[in-house]
């Protein structure tokens, strides 16, 4: 892991092997500090033993559960932590679905590490500096 252990920590739940390494890396190398998970359950049980995640980043199509299902239950969990939902299909849907809640994000994939990166701010997360 590159950034350091006081950079703030994003959480990163991506089954797809390259997806989520694609996220790591372009995470790490802006200065964040990363968790993963490849499951719900995995991402569930990161955020019960990490109270230092500043955001999550969540992709729609999970194993064990929907990215969506996961957003609510991380959101009853911790009202305030950003979360961004990531869907490789039209994001009109999900943002619908979430229109009323300013916490969640919606990424449609592929994205590009400016544009992750842009997301994360504009949700009130920045790398340390």
């Amino acid at each position: 892991m590159s950034a350091d252990a006081a950079a703030p920590a994003v959480l990163v739940v991506e089954d797809e092997f390259l997806v989520r390494l694609f996220a790591v890396d372009a995470l790490e190398d802006a200065g964040f500090r990363v968790i993963q998970a490849g499951t719900a359950a995995e991402a569930m049980q990161a955020l019960s033993t990490s109270p230092e995640v500043r955001a999550a980043l969540v992709d729609v199509g999970l194993p064990d559960r929907t990215g969506d299902q996961l957003a609510a239950e991380i959101h009853a969990l911790r009202a305030d932590l950003p979360i961004i939902i990531a869907s490789g299909r039209s994001g009109r849907e999900l943002r619908e679905q979430f229109a009323g809640n300013p916490r969640i994000s919606i990424l449609v994939k592929p994205y590009t590490a400016p544009l992750l990166l842009e997301v994360l701010a504009n949700a009130g997360v920045a790398p340390a500096t």
